[in-house]
């Protein structure tokens, strides 16, 4: 009768060890992800009510630092034993076939190095990922009796990591608006984001740069209610405009009251007006005044605060300079929003038969910008509309026909309304 080949069962016992390996190098692998899934889950605290396998898993997660260590040493002595009888089995197989040391040292490392790789590391860390409780339950008992074998060790480890983590240095750097900027821009140009995300991250950006004057409504503009209108008055003015809030004065915008919320009207609605006469300063809610100064963040917290949605910008003087509301606050995060009672708004500007636009006094210099791609504002401008510009170049209440040029445009004043200036043809030079 033959005997058995000694040196082919070593091999055999050699290959038995190093798929055990990689097999148990694969349960650390896949319990770390799942464990640690689990752990990012607010709810894993109901664990500790649970079955047996779910209190384990508590109690494992409840010292995070020291379950980790466990993990490390399971994964690096299973990846060791690996390579260590893989270079047994190395010297069995030279001795077998007869083969090149180098052709077997070359293709020892390239199946160990895939095995570890693919078969112990990516494969149970995709598994686990996706189904973070089961695996977590699969491995709680195996784990957490490696959890008490090695709590000496683990211990120490995660102690010093501790220790360590007082002595280094930590990072200073911070996180800057442009570091934002250019992350929402290669999220963008990769796909991820798209381009009306993109925008709000940077509206988000910019908030807090901008202060209530650059997008308040002025004070020419301003809709408002005398403390002497009729009842018939304010019903109109509700009924034409659609607004939910609207200031109330006396003599003049200079002397805010309050403001009247329509919903309050809506008792007066099927009575007399001829016959009924209200006192609106009892009817009208506590206004809220800022400096035209205040950033956009700041007032929103004074909103939030205040539980209102309109505040009055005034000046150093007292006077009232304009009025903000908590929808243009919101339009600066994510755009234009109309509702069901806004009429549609006619466009700012339209072409010129002999070139360049006919814009609204009103509109927004960033807008003009946009429109001829050029820059002519900056940070230190003490006006932001088109009509801005002009009275700050011609200093006085300009004429029709009359022409003003500044950075790379030509306004010509086009029409007035009231002493105000209403339209005007913008053109680029050249």
């Amino acid at each position: 009768m033959t005997g058995v080949d000694p040196t082919a069962t070593a091999v055999i016992v050699q290959i038995l060890a190093v798929l055990l390996g990689l097999y148990v190098g694969a349960i650390y692998s896949a319990a770390e992800v799942a464990f640690f899934k689990l752990y990012s889950l607010p709810n894993f605290q109901e664990y500790a009510s649970g079955d047996t396998q779910d209190r384990w898993i508590h109690r494992l997660l409840h010292r995070p630092n020291r379950l980790l260590a466990t993990i490390l040493i399971g994964n690096t002595v299973s990846n060791v034993v690996v390579s260590i009888v893989a270079a047994s089995l190395t010297v069995q197989l030279i001795s077998v076939f007869a083969l090149p040391k180098l052709v077997i040292f070359v293709v020892e490392f390239l199946v160990i190095s895939f095995s570890i790789l693919i078969l112990s590391e990516i494969a149970p860390k995709w598994i686990a990922l996706e189904n973070p409780r089961k695996v977590a339950r699969s491995y709680a008992g195996f784990i957490y009796i490696q959890y008490w074998l090695f709590h000496p060790f683990t211990r120490l480890m995660a102690d010093s990591a501790i220790a360590l983590e007082k002595v280094v240095p930590k990072s200073t750097s911070k996180v800057t608006s442009d570091d934002l900027r250019l992350m929402a821009q290669a999220g963008h140009e990769d796909g991820s984001l798209k381009q009306d995300e993109r925008e709000i991250i940077e509206n988000v950006i910019e908030f807090g740069t901008i202060s209530a004057k650059e997008i308040m409504t002025s004070r020419v503009d301003i809709e408002a209610i005398s403390v002497d209108a009729s009842l018939e008055e304010v019903l109109d003015l509700i009924r034409r405009k659609g607004y939910s809030r609207l200031p109330l004065y006396e003599n003049d915008l200079d002397t805010i009251h309050g403001i009247l919320y329509s919903k309050d009207v809506l008792p007066f609605l099927h009575v007399n007006p001829e016959e009924t006469t209200i006192q609106w300063k009892t009817l009208a809610r506590k206004a809220l005044f800022i400096p035209p100064t205040k950033k956009l963040d700041e007032l929103l917290t004074d909103f939030q605060a205040e539980k209102t949605h309109m505040a009055i910008v005034v000046d150093e003087y007292g006077g009232t300079e304009g009025l903000i509301t908590m929808d243009d606050l919101l339009e600066e995060i994510v755009g234009d929003m109309a509702d069901e009672s806004d009429e549609e708004e006619e466009k700012s500007y339209r072409p010129h038969r002999q070139g360049g636009f006919v814009c609204d006094a009103r509109m927004d210099l960033d807008e003009v910008e946009d429109l001829f791609g050029l820059e002519i504002t900056s940070a230190d401008d003490e006006f932001e509309s088109l009509g801005g510009l002009i009275y700050h170049l011609t200093e006085r209440i300009p004429n029709v026909g009359e022409k003003v040029t500044y950075k790379g445009l030509v306004c010509t004043v086009q029409s007035l309304s009231k002493k105000r200036i209403a339209k005007v043809w913008v053109r680029a030079i050249g």
